[in-house]
């Protein structure tokens, strides 16, 4: 594992969903709606399962809110997050917000990993948990 932080674009595992997987889709809600999917149907959540929800969580909350993916978001990501914020994202908001609560839930790689960092863990769960919120204010912004 690389670098990882509780906000989710300072973890490796995050950063490279997004580059490899989400920037490249000309459409990347199929990808976002299956790494939800995937993560609501195991039984046990993988680490890298538990990131591409966050990131694909994150992305959605930034298009539809106008707020960069992280301290420094490159010109190019700028430009792909506005083209996003046109897209409608409503069918992916509450399952969306569901995968980030399973990623902070029981049998969760994530969670495990967090639970052995006591002095960041609480501000991981507050930072997911608001993730999963700001999903559902997403709704309002189509």
């Amino acid at each position: 594992m690389g670098s990882w932080s509780a906000k989710v674009f300072e973890d490796d595992s995050a950063l490279d969903f997004l580059e490899e997987q989400l920037i490249p889709q000309a459409d990347p809600r199929v990808v976002m709606r299956k790494a939800f999917e995937t993560a609501l149907a195991a039984d046990y959540l993988e680490y890298d399962a538990g990131q591409a929800v966050l990131a694909s969580a994150a992305v959605i909350v930034a298009a539809k809110g106008g707020q960069p993916l992280d301290d420094d978001e490159t010109e190019a990501r700028i430009a792909w997050r506005e083209r996003l914020a046109k897209l409608d994202f409503s069918s992916l908001v509450e399952l969306g917000s569901k995968a980030c609560l399973r990623v902070c839930g029981e049998s969760s790689e994530l969670r495990e990993l967090w639970e052995d960092d006591e002095g960041l863990f609480t501000a991981w769960i507050r930072n997911v948990e608001s993730l999963a919120e700001g999903l559902k204010h997403s709704r309002s912004g189509q």
